[in-house]
């Protein structure tokens, strides 16, 4: 049995930044998380359209650091007065990458080429800075990487598992949070990296910002 690591209670609350916070992503995963930290935050969905762009030259570090990038941004030009945290998640197998499925026979695809093997999810986050003071640093962008481990899988547990729809909205067709768990056999790396943000990389460039968490 796998045992993954829970959020700290979203009861948890007192977090106070100089700033307010903008998460600019409509991902419940990720709203989650934050209010996990017991942070108070707004939302704010960038408009950014992600098939606008030819991306095919970049590592898969580099992809969702440009697309958190470029969305985050989006929202600050708008809110020059908040942090604006913007994240993109993708998985990436034998150097392709795989985003959300388009439809479920796509999501079967997918999972049928992940299964019974190691890939890898890539999470960009971008944190833009609000601080007006010539020493701050106007945002920092980064990435991590998680690999993980799928369990070998029949075409029938495949098909029963996108039937119940949860893989539709995710990269890589499945949800290591939710009933996804039960397809993954390890992981080597953040958790919440796979979940769609890594709480203890956000602390991070927080805290170079001069916050404390």
């Amino acid at each position: 049995m796998i045992a993954f690591p829970e959020p700290v209670s979203a009861k948890t609350k007192g977090i106070t930044l100089k700033y307010p916070l903008i998460l600019a992503s409509g991902s419940p995963r990720r709203k989650e998380l934050l209010e996990s930290l017991g942070l108070d935050f707004k939302i704010i969905v960038s408009d950014v359209d992600e098939g606008a762009f030819n991306l095919d030259h970049l590592s898969p570090g580099d992809f969702v650091a440009f697309l958190a990038r470029t969305k985050a941004q989006e929202v600050f030009k708008h809110h020059r007065n908040s942090y604006v945290v913007g994240a993109d998640t993708v998985v990436v197998l034998e150097g392709k990458i795989y985003g959300k499925p388009v439809n479920e026979a796509d999501a079967c695809r997918m999972l049928s080429k992940l299964q019974d093997r190691s890939h890898e999810v890539y999470t960009g986050i971008c944190v833009f800075n609000p601080d007006p003071a010539d020493s701050a640093q106007p945002f920092i962008c980064q990435w991590r990487r998680t690999e993980v481990w799928m369990r070998p899988m029949t075409t029938e547990t495949i098909q029963r598992y996108v039937q119940g729809g949860e893989p539709m909205d995710k990269a890589g067709a499945y949800a290591i949070q939710g009933q996804g768990a039960t397809l993954i056999e390890k992981i080597n790396g953040c958790y919440f990296n796979v979940v769609g943000l890594s709480v203890n990389h956000l602390a991070t460039i927080l805290e170079s910002f001069g916050e404390t968490l």
